[in-house]
């Protein structure tokens, strides 16, 4: 925090103090100990400009004032004594000096309390990162793995057999896109025609756009996922639980096929009734000479067409190995981020903790030295007050007294400062 910085903080604490505001505010140094918790508060200037000159001013008048009341003569500092005023500036500066050595000690406590901190978490932090480096360690071996197995074609790796390149991120989005666009248009189409054959059925609306909804997304999403799995098995061997469940499924779908086809022609071929009359009419369909099980197999060609082709969308889906290679990046680029957040924070805690007694010398003789200046401004103090009262009684016996008392005096009010506490 620079200088300018500070003393902008000090201002605002001023104002919300002069606001007589009911809580209470820190000092500017305890605000900018909160910011600096390493090396404590950089201390400020010992007193503003405008206190000192406050202080001063009062001297010197103080010092006039004594003076041209007779109460001193060329004797008065002869017998070691000291006049009244400047045991009230000494008492002021015991006062100045042992608020600053409260929060000296307060200060204190806080670095120490931060330091235990830093030392507790610095195992966990060292354990985190460990964890996170060997989590690293390991997805980078099975990155390398993959790679290695999708380049070569020759490899004993299921991966191997997979006759598409690993593709960009962009494209296989493209794919996924382009895929769901044309699913979702198959199933577009086959809502109407589903619709209008189970309307016959005579259900509340919501029952029958159940069964289109849900037999129209069946049709396409069934052999779509069965293709996946031809593919799988045909890469990674038959022998394997998938092969059941691949067989069950397009048997399921062809039976779901022959039955919709049939469904279909049924509802054509059946008669209307004439809205007069109310005698049966024949089906429109039926004026074009086509007969039931022709319109059956072609909407069982339909059905069929449509089928093989979400078939060979899911067989020509993506490499799941590819899928998985960028699954591993992915993952790998998150450890490490936690890795290098981890990392810092127990560097942090190692500098905290092997730096903790040159930081706290640093803070003791930051905060020796602001006390030591609290009390340096009240001897300019006693210098002002006793050339005051030399000027006004314009004695040269009391002037040089005045000075030889300052030569041999040095303002050393109240206690000597405090310890540290360990």
């Amino acid at each position: 925090m620079s200088r300018t910085q500070r003393k902008a903080m000090w201002w605002r604490i001023q104002q919300i103090i002069n606001s007589g505001g009911s809580r209470p505010v820190a000092s500017g140094l305890e605000l900018e100990m909160d910011s600096d918790p390493r090396g404590g508060p950089l201390p400020e200037e010992p007193a503003s400009k405008k206190e000192m000159e406050a202080l001063r001013k009062e001297a010197y008048e103080n010092g006039v004032r004594d003076g041209s009341s007779g109460m001193y003569d060329e004797w008065s500092l002869s017998t070691g004594g000291k006049p009244p005023y400047l045991a009230m500036i000494d008492a002021k500066c015991n006062e100045a000096q042992a608020h600053e050595r409260v929060r000296h000690l307060r200060d204190a406590q806080r670095l120490d309390e931060r330091i235990a901190a830093a030392k507790q978490d610095l195992k966990q932090h060292q354990e985190l990162a460990a964890q996170k480096e060997q989590q690293r360690t390991e997805l980078m071996a099975e990155e390398k793995e993959l790679q290695d197995a999708l380049a070569d074609r020759e490899s004993d790796h299921p991966a191997s057999g997979w006759g598409e390149a690993t593709r960009s991120l962009t494209r296989r989005r493209s794919a996924a896109v382009a895929r769901v666009a044309v699913m979702a248009l198959l199933i577009a189409v086959e809502l109407p025609i589903q619709y209008a054959s189970f309307i016959f059925f005579g259900e509340s609306p919501v029952l029958t756009w159940a069964f289109v909804l849900g037999t129209a997304g069946a049709m396409l999403i069934a052999p779509h996922q069965a293709g996946g799995w031809t593919r799988r098995l045909t890469v990674e061997g038959w022998a394997s639980a998938l092969t059941v469940t691949t067989l069950v499924v397009m048997a399921a779908w062809a039976v779901g096929v022959g039955l919709l086809a049939l469904l279909r022609a049924s509802v054509l071929f059946a008669p209307g009734f004439d809205d007069a009359t109310l005698q049966p009419i024949a089906s429109t369909v039926s004026a074009l000479d086509l007969s039931q099980p022709t319109v059956t197999l072609l909407f069982g060609g339909l059905l069929t067409l449509s089928g093989l082709v979400a078939f060979t969308y899911g067989y020509l889906g993506e490499n799941p190995y590819a899928a998985k290679l960028a699954d591993i990046q992915r993952r790998r680029s998150e450890v490490e981020k936690a890795l290098a957040k981890a990392t810092g924070l127990r560097d942090r805690d190692e500098h905290l903790a092997t730096m903790e007694k040159t930081l706290n010398d640093r803070h003791e003789e930051r905060w020796q030295a602001q006390i030591a200046a609290r009390g340096h401004v009240y001897e300019v103090c006693y210098a002002t007050y006793l050339q005051a009262v030399a000027a006004t009684m314009r004695n040269p016996a009391f002037t040089e007294s005045s000075s030889q008392w300052l030569g041999h005096t040095t303002i050393r009010p109240g206690r000597p400062p405090a310890a540290r506490i360990p």
